[in-house]
């Protein structure tokens, strides 16, 4: 109920702006490398600022498995990292995804060298139901970089398992723990 009045006064806003845009031309790219804010109506009346960026550390938890009832029983889990381009432009090279236990010990790493992500193409990284060795606080580093600024990437993983007549499933979001800046070098 507290984001009603926050509702009427953009609809009212919006009603009598008398400076109204010409839609872009089909020449003209949607997307620039401006600052776009948006309303996120519905969860709070704070903004979100949508950056471009040259690279970034993101950290994706995981879950081998969760517990169901207590701790003696738990139920199996498939993981899939899933890493999407967002910019429609420009491509990213993925450098480092590499895969860690509930104690922070490297179990995988899944990347020799660059792997090159296309404008709105993705790839993934999947870790199957029967591999119990992340645990419960498994967790993906993922490393990117971008000769250019661009839209920064998805990165999110599914967890899911169905067993008999039950299943879950659910996202993990990543995190952003570091932003690349323009005077680093690549590796």
């Amino acid at each position: 109920m507290k984001f009603i009045p926050a509702v009427l006064f953009l609809a009212l806003f919006i009603m009598n702006c008398t400076d109204r845009q010409e839609p872009a031309s089909v020449d003209e790219p949607i997307l620039q490398d401006t600052i776009v804010d948006s309303i996120l109506i519905g969860q709070s009346d704070s903004f979100i600022r949508n950056t471009t960026s040259i690279g970034q550390l993101v950290y994706v938890p995981v879950y081998s498995h969760i517990y169901q009832q207590d701790q003696k029983r738990t139920f199996n889990l498939t993981t899939t990292l899933s890493v999407r381009n967002a910019d429609p432009y420009r491509s990213f090279t993925l450098v480092e995804v590499n895969y860690y236990d509930s104690k922070g010990n490297l179990i995988q790493q899944y990347i020799d060298s660059g792997v090159v992500i296309d404008p709105l193409a993705s790839t993934s990284y999947v870790i199957e139901e029967r591999d119990l060795r992340g645990g419960v606080g498994a967790s993906f580093l993922v490393k990117w970089e971008s000769e250019e600024s661009i839209i920064p990437p998805v990165l999110e993983a599914i967890n899911i398992s169905t067993s008999g007549q039950q299943g879950v499933s659910f996202l993990s979001v990543g995190r952003v723990l570091q932003e690349r800046s323009t005077t680093e070098t690549s590796r």
